[in-house]
């Protein structure tokens, strides 16, 4: 009984302060119109055991990941690899197939990720060296739809830049190029492209940087409306600067691999004559190029909240489980229903949580985190989340290391929103769920935004004392 009574006055005394921390923050004149949502969930018990407007619909931004990379793994299994089949369709003979190379993939975002120092030209290669493939007589095709579904709820200025890159059914290198300017020597002067990587021959590429402050950081915005091959280029690079590296999204990343593997297939001594084979040829899979594990691609995916990962993911599972006519979000929303979630009330566009029009409550993602831990992929899935103050992107949010690494978040931040969701743990091995929304930020609370989500992590690990 004892006990009890202390562990009560203990969590009654926490939330006095937590409160108190947000009501203080909510008084700053910059604040006023700002919405704060926390929900602290006992994982063991499932109670929620503090609640500051928890039912509030906000935007989760990459928090939402947590989401996605926990479904992909409790359907999938932490060691799934994606598969792109290496075939031939056609005979060979002396070192010549007689027909063409297809490529056929299933959807692989990791595909060419230099993230992982993959390199499928390397392996293509290889596979026909090991055939003895010197020259093929035919093409080499890419098999799968071209289609690029990119979510109607995205911004139009969001979908020509590297975060807003949209997986497909065949993936390259994240589907991303880099551009590298050359700031002029006064501001305002219009900057300089020194090189593309990747580049495609077909683009058309109208650039309209200048030069802003120094240190002033990529205030670039590349305008693309895939599968148009118009590029613009808009907006500043720092001063003075020198190869200055923009990402922007591939428009066709088909056309893109083929050049690069072509050229490395020439520099290999293996031709391409690109005849045409009229007639239908007996497929042979000459090779399989793997992808990393699912926990390895979800790991780098809330690491650095990489927007490509989460929605590849999302879209292979959607693709293979989906109902008739039934969106992303209603699978969602099924899918956790038959595992008690409760997903009815909020929408789901993306898997990545780039859209704005994305709601959840900080309840319902305790909730879910609390659900996950009843998976039997669980503690793969746990490895996949950052510590705060240690690695990712929550590595600066701790410097001095006052959470003594016992909290793993995921962070989330698009316009005026900055989130954290994910677990902590106290000295017993009595865990937590965890999610705070900050929804509204402007300028000028920016600072005092971040300083109260630091206080708020700092004083909710006190409950690690029960």
């Amino acid at each position: 009984m004892k006990l009890f009574c202390f562990i009560f006055l203990q969590i009654t005394s926490i939330n006095s302060q937590l409160n108190e921390l947000i009501t203080n923050f909510l008084e700053k004149p910059s604040a006023q119109n700002i919405n704060v949502s926390m929900s602290i969930r006992d994982i063991e018990s499932k109670n929620e055991v503090y609640a500051y407007q928890s039912k509030m619909a906000l935007p989760p931004a990459s928090t939402l990941k947590l989401l996605t990379t926990g479904t992909s793994i409790d359907i999938l299994g932490p060691n799934f690899e994606f598969k792109t089949l290496i075939v031939t369709n056609g005979n060979i003979q002396n070192g010549i197939l007689n027909g063409d190379l297809l490529i056929i993939p299933e959807g692989d975002p990791s595909f060419g990720s230099q993230r992982f120092n993959l390199n499928p030209t390397e392996q293509i290669v290889t596979f026909l060296k090991d055939k003895g493939i010197r020259t093929i007589n035919g093409k080499i095709t890419i098999i799968g739809k071209d289609e690029r579904i990119v979510p109607n709820e995205w911004l139009v200025s969001d979908i020509g830049n590297y975060y807003g890159a949209f997986p497909r059914q065949f993936n390259f290198g994240e589907n991303f190029y880099t551009v590298y300017f050359k700031g002029g020597d006064q501001i305002g002067d219009a900057s300089e492209i020194n090189k593309i990587v990747p580049l495609s021959s077909n683009w058309k590429i109208r650039n309209n940087v200048r030069t802003g402050e120094s240190g002033s950081g990529d205030q670039v915005n590349i305008i693309n409306m895939a599968p148009s091959d118009e590029i613009s280029l808009e907006g500043t690079v720092p001063l003075k600067s020198n190869n200055f590296g923009v990402k922007g999204s591939i428009p066709e990343p088909k056309s893109v691999f083929l050049d690069i593997l072509k050229n490395e297939l020439s520099g290999n001594s293996i031709n391409v004559l690109e005849n045409v084979i009229s007639e239908p040829l007996g497929n042979d899979t000459i090779g399989i190029i793997f992808s990393p594990s699912l926990e390895e691609i979800s790991q780098h995916c809330n690491y650095q909240s990489v927007n490509f990962f989460a929605d590849g993911m999302a879209n292979y599972i959607f693709t293979k489980l989906k109902e008739p006519k039934e969106s992303f979000g209603d699978f969602m929303k099924r899918y956790w229903k038959a595992k008690g979630l409760n997903l009815d009330n909020f929408n789901l566009y993306d898997g990545s949580g780039l859209s704005t029009m994305n709601t959840i409550s900080t309840q319902t993602m305790t909730d879910f985190l609390s659900i996950m831990v009843k998976s039997k992929y669980f503690e793969s899935f746990s490895e996949t989340i950052a510590v705060v103050g240690k690695s990712g992107t929550v590595r600066s949010l701790d410097p001095k290391g006052l959470t003594r690494g016992k909290v793993a978040a995921k962070s989330g931040s698009i316009s005026g929103t900055r989130n954290y969701a994910g677990y902590f743990k106290g000295q017993d091995d009595k865990k937590y769920a965890f999610c705070v929304f900050v929804n509204g930020i402007n300028d000028t609370a920016k600072l005092f935004s971040r300083e109260l989500l630091q206080n708020l992590i700092f004083k909710m690990i006190d409950l690690n004392q029960l």
